[in-house]
């Protein structure tokens, strides 16, 4: 065995550190933020494969069984039943796989090496950038599809970097036919593994392979792309994505029918979804806006821009003729191509909400890395005292810049968790909801304890997250309206939407007190629960 260099001690030990920084933001008071409708809805599919070991892909009203398959074994550690899982439960499953992309990261190596960055000051700032952004941070804490995205698709571009390093002499050659070798095949079966499991995490993965698509061919041109091209290694990518696919969406082959759900139901759904739900409609600056520049009323500012003096830079020498750049020319073309065509293109989708933002907001990271690799890798023609100045330089700005991302990640987690000043907040569960599970809890332990009966009649998308609430209550009912309630129905606790007040009152109001919560913004909830004394006052 080769004894480890101290170059790679310290690769490993600067390793370490940062994902010990990103564990430090993402896990403590994972618990403490309301869970958010989405969040809530994903929890009780995953709870539904917990308690009877059933999953069936549904393509009108969830996405892909990447997520539900992955958090079976967090909820299995420490609970039997969903009504005995907790927050953590789903919540230590986006970061876990947010962790795994600073790990499959580091696989994007250096060019001497036939990596992505011109050096390990580049790869580090990368993976620096990408612990503490703010949006990075708050969506790891989110139990939702998109920080898995993110880690599939490094996954891809460390499978296709590698790739090419092996069937490439130089890491900016032009592209030659890749020799048959294991190496290039193992590679050519893990873009093929990754692209799969991107498939069956979230159907807007088309929009990603789109701008992948586009980007491979600005950066190489048509005839590099065809005088590279390997029918055996595309047919093991292809197969190996579609196997992991199929093998997710038919649920381990017990519901073939998932497969043609995903293969011809998925496109009518999701394009009917990205132009007819007016209450998700955003202007084309909605992105760039929440990430680049965004103000709330007398709320703080909040900014990633600092990423994009770095990345453009990167993105200009690498199209800028005969000027050498840090890093492969063609792979700093790619990332730029990449990540301004999925930027326009989820841009141009008129449904917007946040966290898409993850999976080209990471290309600005990594481009970033490489604007700090040019700067680093400038430094070389100076004299000894100017490198070392400049070294300095480069160390405090990059320093500042994690700095500020990281005062904004413990703002956006801990300090305005759900509050709207909080870019990273969208049609977010307010705390009153907590006060209302706390009203019902109380009223329900004067009763029956969990065997209550408790009738909820409110229009299904404004439900949530109450069934993530009330999952230890084993007598709840769900209606959309108090007059789809059964006759013979007596509940003990009702909840009603505001408009449906007055019937719930006349219906079940007798020996009942009324309140008032808000449990997101423009969704109030009407509780009845019984008195606490009989003949006592109504509020």
């Amino acid at each position: 065995m080769k004894p480890w260099s101290s170059s790679r001690v310290w690769t490993w030990v600067s390793a370490l550190v940062v994902l010990a920084a990103a564990l430090a933001l993402r896990l403590p008071r994972l618990d403490r933020r309301p869970m958010h409708g989405d969040e809530a809805n994903q929890a009780v599919r995953t709870g539904l494969l917990l308690d009877k070991g059933v999953y069936h892909y549904d393509p009108s009203d969830h996405h892909g069984p990447v997520l539900y398959f992955a958090a079976l074994p967090f909820c299995r550690a420490t609970a039997k039943t969903f009504a005995e899982t907790t927050e953590w439960n789903y919540r230590l499953v986006p970061v876990v796989f947010s962790c795994l992309t600073l790990l499959l990261m580091l696989g994007l190596g250096v060019t001497r090496h036939g990596g992505l960055f011109g050096n390990r000051a580049g790869l580090f700032g990368a993976l620096a950038l990408t612990a503490v952004s703010p949006a990075m941070v708050y969506y790891s804490r989110f139990f939702i599809q998109e920080s898995m995205l993110v880690t599939f698709l490094t996954g891809m571009l460390v499978c296709a970097v590698r790739y090419v390093s092996a069937m490439t002499s130089t890491p900016d050659a032009d592209l030659r036919p890749p020799a048959s070798g294991l190496r290039c095949s193992a590679w050519a079966l893990g873009f093929g593994a990754f692209a799969g499991l991107a498939v069956a995490t979230k159907e807007t993965v088309v929009l990603s392979f789109a701008a992948l698509a586009l980007a491979a061919l600005a950066a190489c041109g048509p005839r590099r792309l065809l005088g590279a091209w390997n029918t055996r290694h595309a047919a093991l990518a292809a197969g190996a994505a579609a196997g992991v696919a199929v093998l997710l969406f038919s649920s381990f082959f017990t519901y073939p029918h998932g497969v043609y759900d995903a293969l011809f139901a998925t496109v009518s759904a999701y394009v009917k979804r990205a132009t007819a739900v007016p209450e998700h409609q955003h202007p084309w600056n909605f992105y760039l806006k929440i990430l680049f520049w965004f103000k709330y009323g007398r709320g703080p500012v909040w900014s990633e821009a600092g990423l994009l003096l770095p990345a453009l830079a990167a993105a200009a020498a690498a199209f800028w003729p005969r000027r050498e750049v840090a890093a492969p020319t063609r792979w700093v073309r790619f990332i730029a191509v990449y990540t301004l065509a999925l930027t326009a293109l989820y841009s141009a989708v008129p449904y917007k909400t946040p966290w898409c933002a993850l999976s080209f907001l990471h290309g600005y990271i990594l481009l970033a890395g490489i604007g700090v690799s040019m700067a680093v890798d400038g430094l070389k023609r100076l004299p000894a005292a100017g490198r070392a100045a400049g070294g300095a330089g480069v160390a405090v700005l990059l320093g500042l810049l994690v700095w500020r991302h990281s005062a904004q990640a413990c703002r956006a987690c801990f300090q305005l968790p759900a509050d709207p000043r909080n870019p990273y907040v969208y049609a977010h569960t307010g705390s009153d909801a907590l006060n209302l599970v706390a009203a019902v809890e109380a009223a329900a332990q004067r009763a029956a304890g969990y065997d209550t009966l408790i009738a909820i009649a409110v229009p299904t998308p404004d439900t949530w997250p109450m069934p993530w609430y009330l999952r230890r209550y084993r007598q709840v009912g769900y209606w959309t309206s108090v007059a789809e309630i059964p006759a013979d129905v007596k509940p003990e606790i009702v909840i009603a939407a505001a408009d449906q007040g007055d019937a719930a009152d006349a219906r079940f109001g007798q020996g009942k007190r009324a309140s008032f919560f808000g449990i997101r913004p423009g969704v109030l909830l009407n509780v009845f629960v019984p008195v606490p004394e009989a003949g006592g006052k109504r509020e």
